[in-house]
């Protein structure tokens, strides 16, 4: 019997709702009829076939409305049911006594039944059927016109008819209360929902302006610092470097520049939204290059010793690759306030590549290690709290995982895990069989440069940086002019141009030439920017983050030109 009750799965709420409700009332009017037809069978007054007739009847059309509900048919079940127990109490109103009270009242049921599971307006209909149906009685009974009673009145058919009653009213109003409650509930959870995605929303509004901000600061600063770079270089290379003094100077400003440089790279990296790198990159060469410039940064009590045997392919940009190596270094650094020893290892085994640095410092307990990696959490007096969020940021960024070991006194290990590509020994393969490029002083000294930027006193810089490799330079400030330049002079050999710029800025302006002048190579310099991948997708195309140095612009430059198609004699213009 009670399988039949089987409370239906269904993915509308409302459904569902009125399925339990059903259901319920179900339970409850099965166990009200089997207690129903207990008390009539004891009333020795009662026909025991008539009472056995009734109660068949009663539990058979009960049944009938569990298979409606076990089939998901909800508002038909609860039509049925309602509509079963209406003409159920009618009859009984009719044929056992007429108006009695607790005949009557039944027909609150019906109609808390239909308001609950079909609506509203049904349970007017009910209502008002309900009200005419008990004047036709009232009538009749009036005028001695009721058909002669079935049973004798029963004062155990009486409790029976106020219990079933009470009783089902009790179960709609709990379940109607129930469903209330649930409902706002779902409110509630829906409002603080709607709250939390409107703060999230508004926290990365907030985000977004402070990126902007971050990023047009970070563009400015790094023009300075460019010019910063060029000074300091033309300075060891042109000045009195041999007196100690003028030496620890330009040492100092190095080191300036070099931290300068790691926090707007800093500020950039939580800024910008994240994006993965198709590019390969030797994370050993890479290492084994900033090992040349680290120990300006990490100062004289440091001692750094780097092991990079082998080729370790990423997928990643050299970029951000070099802001994980230097956070990691400059955190290193902090930790060993009276010096010691920094170890930095690249190493390959089987899928990954790891980048290991490992420091003598004097560590970090269990409570500060859960924290390292919050942005601005810092437990340096002048420290802002971005390296390591950096270096997880960018870490995630391109696949890897980060794994940091450290105890009191006995210094910190970070290991960053990197996956290896899966065309890494083809690359590696095609990297050994291909040529380096040619020296940049056996190129430079017969091309002629655009050098495009916007910035008086950066242009100014870059001029000297190129001139002092031996090329001729024509300084432009903005991409409309560049193209000026470019229709008038055809001895050009390289487009060296900032991105950010009023009107036509850089990467339009490398667009443009690759539809006019396909083999006019192009190299793009930014402090706060990348390129698109259709830009680095051309081998005459390069970019390098600003601040720049003349070693890294020169390299670029060399890469460039060596890749440029051969051109006609008559091309090539006047040499320097």
């Amino acid at each position: 019997m009670w399988s039949g009750l089987k409370l239906p799965e269904l993915a509308n709420e409302e459904d569902a709702r009125r399925a339990r409700l059903l259901y319920r009332m179900l339970a409850a009017m099965i166990g009200l009829a089997c207690v129903g037809l207990a008390a009539a069978l004891l009333e020795p007054r009662n026909d025991a076939q008539v009472t056995l007739l009734f109660y068949g009847i009663v539990l058979g059309c009960l049944l009938g409305v569990g298979l409606f509900l076990r089939r998901g048919r909800v508002v038909a079940a609860g039509w049925l049911l309602g509509l079963f127990f209406w003409l159920l109490i009618a009859a009984v109103t009719l044929l056992f006594g007429g108006m009695q009270g607790q005949n009557a009242a039944s027909f609150t049921v019906c109609v808390l039944l239909v308001g609950s599971v079909v609506s509203g307006r049904a349970a007017l209909i009910i209502a008002l059927s309900s009200s005419l149906w008990c004047a036709l009685v009232a009538w009749l009974e009036l005028h001695d016109l009721l058909p002669k009673p079935l049973g004798p009145y029963s004062p155990i058919n009486a409790w029976a008819a106020v219990t079933m009653t009470v009783l089902l009213t009790a179960v709609l109003l709990r379940s109607s209360l129930e469903s209330l409650q649930r409902m706002h509930a779902r409110a509630e959870r829906s409002a603080r929902e709607r709250d939390e995605a409107l703060r999230r929303s508004i926290q990365g509004q907030k985000m977004e302006l402070v990126g902007n901000l971050t990023s047009g600061i970070a563009h400015d600063f790094n023009n300075l610092l460019t010019v910063i770079c060029n000074v300091s270089e033309l300075l060891r290379t042109e000045g009195d470097v041999q007196r100690p003094a003028v030496a620890s100077l330009l040492d100092d400003l190095d080191e300036a520049t070099s931290r300068a440089t790691l926090m707007t790279g800093q500020l950039l990296s939580l800024g910008r939204t994240p994006t993965t790198s198709g590019e390969s990159v030797d994370l050993s060469l890479l290492v084994l290059g900033l090992a040349r410039m680290l120990p300006r940064l990490l100062g004289s009590s440091v001692r750094l010793e780097v092991s990079a045997p082998e080729p370790a392919l990423i997928a990643a940009s050299p970029a951000g690759l070099q802001q994980i190596i230097l956070n990691l270094a400059v955190n290193a650094k902090d930790a060993l306030p009276e010096g010691g020893l920094i170890k930095i290892n690249v190493h390959a085994q089987g899928d990954a590549v790891s980048l290991v640095t490992e420091d003598t410092g004097v560590g970090m307990d269990e409570a500060t290690q859960a924290r390292i990696f919050e942005p601005f959490f810092t437990t340096k007096a002048t420290g802002t709290g971005l390296g390591l969020a950096t270096v997880r940021e960018l870490v995630t960024r391109y696949g890897g995982a980060i794994q940091v070991t450290s105890t009191l006194g006995n210094g910190t290990r970070f290991e960053v895990r990197f996956p290896r590509p899966a065309a890494s020994s083809e690359i590696l393969r095609s990297a050994k069989h291909s040529a380096p490029p040619p020296p940049l002083g056996s190129i430079s000294r017969q091309r002629r440069l655009l050098l495009v930027e916007d910035d008086q006193l950066v242009r100014r810089s870059l001029t000297r940086w190129l001139i002092s490799d031996g090329f001729e330079v024509i300084a432009v400030a903005d991409g409309q002019e560049a193209l000026s330049v470019l229709k008038a002079a055809h001895d050009i050999a390289c487009v060296v141009s900032d991105i950010a710029m009023p009107g036509l800025d850089g990467e339009r302006l490398a667009a443009l030439l690759a539809e006019q002048q396909p083999d006019l190579p192009v190299v793009l310099v930014s402090g706060n920017r990348t390129p698109s991948a259709d830009y680095s997708a051309s081998p005459l195309r390069a970019f390098v983050p600003k601040p720049l140095s003349q070693a890294t612009l020169s390299r670029a430059l060399s890469r460039m030109l060596a890749a440029r198609p051969a051109i006609s004699e008559a091309s090539r213009g006047d040499t320097v």
